[in-house]
């Protein structure tokens, strides 16, 4: 995870650990990042939980670039579901 201004660049090939920290470190930073980019050309999740994850960050800042979201469909058919519940989600 690199932060770069406004920007922040994961990795896609994070396990379910690392997505938790991520969503840590989002969590108090929202309003504070505008653009979640992957550090990688080519795009292969390899956990659910990470697409949750940024599903969820996009539909709470609508605003936020986040190309791999951005540039459907992103083919999440095969991963399953997880249910995420953040503090800063609408719906609670």
């Amino acid at each position: 995870m690199i932060v770069d201004g406004e920007r922040l660049i994961i990795s896609m090939d994070m396990d379910l650990d690392e997505v938790g920290e991520l969503k840590s470190f989002i969590e108090p930073r929202l309003e504070y990042i505008d653009e979640i980019v992957a550090e990688e050309e080519s795009v292969v999740f390899m956990t659910s939980s990470l697409i949750q994850l940024l599903v969820s960050v996009k539909l709470n800042k609508p605003s936020m670039s986040i190309p791999v979201i951005d540039a459907q469909p992103y083919g999440i058919e095969p991963y399953g579901k997880i249910y995420w519940k953040l503090p800063w989600t609408k719906n609670n």
